[in-house]
């Protein structure tokens, strides 16, 4: 005699099929958009705690879906707005499923946009992703890279971005620059005793004359920055004292801006460049990577 489980089979296959076929054919639909409070209609997507219930099971196949739906979308951007479509996506991805690492990379490297003349966006929702991402794959070269380069560039965070470059530059397949762009970070955010710890260990573990060479050079950079920046402290009290700039660095000690004549360790005497600020003359080029305003003159 058939049993009862047995003959209910039958009946139930064709409900399973049909509740598969509606999961699949919801999960290749394109998601719906908000209501347009402009031009442009932001992506609509369900709450992780609903999907985590209707898809249990499937959350993987949904992650994988919803990665589909940010390439294409990333694909098809043209404007900021379009663009900024990339970071709910990668959001929702990875809440389901937090160790999508492809998904952190992919995302924050495309999502800031520039409007022209150096005016970006979506750079605070890239950082986002980074700092999340980074909590699971703290040894991710790019994402390190890729957060010191937004920290650096955007939010002008030298300092933190010096140190994620710092930890970088000591991870496996690390670029050999990394060290050296640490160093010219930790200098621009007026902590050259860190770039010179950072040098002065570089200097200690290298291994041929070439590095140490390198970083023989360096150590003197960073001591003349050092110098520099005592300088252009003076000069900016200067300049608050009487309105205008010094006519030189030797008017600074001599009024009492310096408490002892800079010292500069490649021999060079220093003079006060155009922008208000103080360069060495035996090496004009200062040691950072972006350029202060040009103060002027008052």
């Amino acid at each position: 005699m058939m049993s009862l489980a047995m003959k209910s089979r039958p009946f139930l296959f064709p409900v399973v099929t049909s509740l598969c076929g509606l999961l699949a054919l919801l999960l290749l639909v394109d998601p719906p958009r908000k209501p347009a409070r402009g031009p442009h209609q932001e992506v609509l997507l369900p709450r992780e705690d609903v999907l985590r219930v209707v898809g249990r099971g499937y959350i993987q196949m949904i992650a994988d879906y919803l990665w589909i739906q940010l390439v294409q979308t990333a694909g098809r951007a043209v404007t900021a707005e379009e663009y900024r479509d990339l970071y709910p996506y990668a959001e929702l991805i990875t809440d389901l499923d937090p160790y999508f690492d492809m998904v952190y990379r992919f995302a924050a490297g495309t999502l800031p946009t520039n409007l022209g003349r150096e005016t970006w966006v979506n750079t605070e929702e890239s950082t986002r992703l980074l700092r999340k991402g980074l909590k699971l794959f703290p040894d991710d070269l790019k994402m390190n890279m890729l957060l010191a380069y937004n920290l650096s560039t955007f939010e002008k965070n030298y300092q933190e971005a010096a140190q994620l470059t710092e930890r970088a530059s000591r991870l496996p397949g690390a670029p050999a620059y990394l060290p050296q762009l640490a160093t010219r970070l930790y200098a621009q955010a007026g902590s050259v005793d860190a770039g010179l710890a950072l040098a002065e260990s570089l200097l200690d573990s290298a291994e041929d004359e070439a590095t140490r060479q390198l970083f023989e050079q360096r150590i003197r950079d960073l001591e003349l920055e050092a110098e520099l920046q005592r300088v252009d402290v003076a000069i900016a009290r200067f300049h608050e004292t009487y309105g205008v700039l010094p006519p030189d660095v030797d008017t600074l000690s001599w009024l009492g801006f310096l408490s002892e004549p800079p010292h500069d360790p490649q021999g060079g005497g220093f003079f006060i460049g155009s922008d208000g600020r103080a360069y060495s003359r035996t090496q004009q080029r200062r040691l950072e990577i972006f350029t202060p305003f040009n103060r002027g003159r008052g």
